[in-house]
C-alpha cells in the first residue's frame, strides 16, 4: 500500500468517526424531541381530568 492510500484512509476515518459523533448527537437528541413531545401530548390528554394540575 502506497504512502497515499493510507493518508487517504486516514482522513476518511476521521470523516467517518466525525459525522458518527455528529449522527449520534442528531439521533440522541431527536429521540429527547420525541420522548417530550409523546409525553407532553399524552399528559396534555389523559390528565385533562383532574382540573388544576398547573397551580
Amino acid at each position: 500500500m502506497s504512502v497515499a492510500w493510507r493518508r487517504r484512509f486516514k482522513l476518511l476515518g476521521a470523516a467517518l468517526l466525525m459525522i458518527a459523533s455528529v449522527l449520534v448527537k442528531l439521533l440522541y437528541f431527536a429521540v429527547l424531541v420525541l420522548l417530550a413531545f409523546s409525553s407532553g401530548k399524552r399528559g396534555s390528554s389523559s390528565s385533562s381530568s383532574s382540573d388544576g394540575g398547573d397551580g
